[in-house]
């Protein structure tokens, strides 16, 4: 179960104001809930692929409803539903950082994508929703554009070094003492010679542990504690490293990334672009396709992710040098649903959850970065993996 969840991850973190001094507003002045994801749709250039708006919210989990099947669509919304749709369409609500129950509001406030000093409840005019929309949207085309850029900037080598927590929640609210790792990683990468990356973790109750590695061809080094080298040999690991087909592939996931521009900011002195980058993948096909693309395909001994993950949100801040366009920083939280009732092995996985968050600072791009398998690791042993029936 660790190897699937360690490629997968290697392959892929109110307050109301007076209103009684306001003009009066009419009905007809206001912002209906269909009139409001018609335009966050339009605005995204989002193809709904013969849908119509109802199917769209429907299929996607944007809106409930009445629980009867009525959405009233036509009804003026409110701020706070405004909120909630926009937690639930950036998958902000289901990656649900907070463990925050019957409140999917509270994430889009957090995002800063409604005012923060009207009531919750009041509804919402047509000119106030636009504005909300304007905000989202505002240079939307820029951020693409500089996304795009950053795809073509050619990395061949740098180094990272990141903080990252993993929270694991499992079938039935069971708690036990190893739910949440704390990790500190550090890595160098030179795209034509492989990765090399120490790993420190601190496991509740069982104390910490470091872990050196080396990702060299289709094979992978470990070093064990007492100072032993082994090596596991994974097909189609060598595609990781392949920036080009690997950006190839990546295109697969086009549609299902929403970017947000954030502005400007300093970080380490230096100028940098502030993007906001919101994916949620519910057709895990497209995972599978990837995988298969690389020629991992095997690596799940016969299953695929789409066997195991509804699905998969994540939350990503990039810090890009506005000189460079390389991306400098990146803050983020990933979290994976698993399927309940999924079997490995015949044996039912105790997963329901896991959480991956934290911050990479990347350094030394494109600089004389080496990566070299040491001389006592030459004469690793081979580990197999024993086949599942």
């Amino acid at each position: 179960m660790k190897k699937f969840i360690t490629i997968f991850l290697v392959v892929m973190l109110v307050a109301a104001i007076p209103v009684f001094g306001l003009a009066a507003q009419t009905s007809s002045s206001y912002m209906t809930r269909q009139e409001f994801v018609s335009d966050l749709v339009k605005g995204y250039g989002i193809d709904l692929s013969g849908q119509d708006i109802s199917q769209y919210v429907k299929n996607n989990h944007i809106l409930e409803g009445d629980g009867k099947g009525n959405l009233m669509l036509s009804e003026p919304i409110t701020y706070e539903q405004i909120a909630t749709i926009l937690s639930r369409f950036y998958g902000l609500s289901m990656i649900d950082a907070h463990q925050v129950e019957g409140s999917e509001y509270v994430y889009a406030l957090e995002e800063g994508l409604i005012p923060q000093d009207v009531p919750l409840n009041r509804k919402v005019t047509v000119d106030e929703g636009q504005q909300i929309l304007s905000k989202i949207f505002d240079n939307y085309s820029k951020v693409k554009d500089m996304i795009d850029d950053t795809k073509n900037t050619t990395v061949k080598s740098g180094s990272l070094n990141g903080n990252m927590k993993i929270n694991v929640g499992f079938n039935n609210d069971v708690a036990l003492p190893f739910d949440t790792v704390s990790a500190q990683v550090y890595a160098d990468f030179n795209l034509d010679q492989g990765i090399h990356e120490v790993i420190s973790m601190t496991i509740p109750n069982a104390g910490s542990m470091n872990v050196e590695e080396y990702m060299m061809g289709d094979k992978v080094y470990v070093k064990s504690p007492d100072g032993q080298w082994s090596y596991m040999s994974v097909p189609g690991m060598s595609n990781i490293t392949n920036l080009e087909k690997l950006q190839q592939q990546n295109n697969l996931f086009s549609k299902d990334v929403l970017y947000r521009y954030a502005g400007t900011s300093y970080l380490n002195g230096k100028t940098v672009n502030v993007v906001y980058a919101y994916t949620k993948i519910t057709d895990m096909s497209k995972v599978d396709d990837l995988i298969k693309a690389l020629g991992l395909g095997n690596i799940l001994n016969g299953m695929t992710y789409s066997d195991l993950v509804d699905g998969v949100y994540e939350k990503c801040v990039y810090y890009i040098d506005a000189n460079t366009n390389q991306v400098n920083q990146l803050d983020m939280i990933l979290k994976i649903a698993y399927k309940q009732g999924a079997k490995v092995g015949g044996v039912e996985m105790p997963l329901k959850w896991e959480m991956v968050s934290g911050s990479m600072v990347y350094s030394n791009v494109n600089e004389n970065v080496n990566v070299v398998l040491p001389d006592d690791a030459k004469n690793a042993k081979e580990l197999t993996v024993p086949a599942q029936n």
